[in-house]
């Protein structure tokens, strides 16, 4: 084998300029500082797409996110506020960031997996970083769609045995964990199979 330029080989990673220098085309991986995880040093090699864009890209391509999750994602790697204003702005426009379908689906998926009552539902939107507003808009949608008293059942079916009278004040402890309201539990205790 020769010792001399490869010309004929192709790498998708890399590509050659009118000048014949290898540049390379996607995001590279540079040394971390101390105490700064590693998958949060990366920069761009190409001149022409912003390495914070590609960050917030990336951590998009993963799962939906909301404006403040982005917003705290982006701040983390060190990118000025205006900087990230201008991403989050243009990632909306392009219908990338939307935290109202984003609400709708994490509280949906959240309530498939688990049923609660309203008061913890609302709490753990806002702790997503949903605003007042979004979270009142995706409470009234997905409690339009099945009432509390049917959650509440449907949970405490699924812990106890509900025709069991030892198993009521249980049962009404674990609906107030899950943020039932006591109107909602009385009633599911009382009406029993209904």
């Amino acid at each position: 084998m020769k010792n001399g330029p490869m010309r004929d080989v192709q790498c998708p990673e890399w590509s050659v300029d009118n000048t014949g220098v290898q540049q390379n085309m996607v995001a590279k991986r540079i040394p971390a500082p101390k105490g700064v995880p590693r998958r949060q040093t990366l920069r761009s090699l190409s001149p022409v797409v912003d390495p914070t864009e590609q960050a917030a890209l990336r951590y998009l391509a993963r799962r939906d996110r909301t404006e403040a999750q982005m917003k705290a994602y982006l701040t983390r790697l060190g990118a000025s506020s205006a900087h990230v204003g201008s991403i989050i702005k243009r990632l909306v426009e392009q219908g990338y960031l939307n935290d109202e379908r984003y609400g709708f689906r994490w509280a949906s998926a959240r309530l498939a997996r688990l049923p609660m009552g309203r008061e913890r539902l609302e709490a753990e939107l806002i702790g997503q970083g949903l605003e007042r507003d979004t979270v009142e808009q995706t409470l009234q949608q997905v409690y339009g769609e099945r009432s509390e008293r049917e959650l509440a059942l449907a949970l405490l079916r699924r812990k106890y045995d509900v025709r069991n009278p030892a198993s009521r004040s249980g049962g009404a402890t674990m609906l107030r964990r899950y943020g039932f309201t006591e109107e909602t539990i009385e009633a599911v205790l009382r009406n029993g199979e209904s």
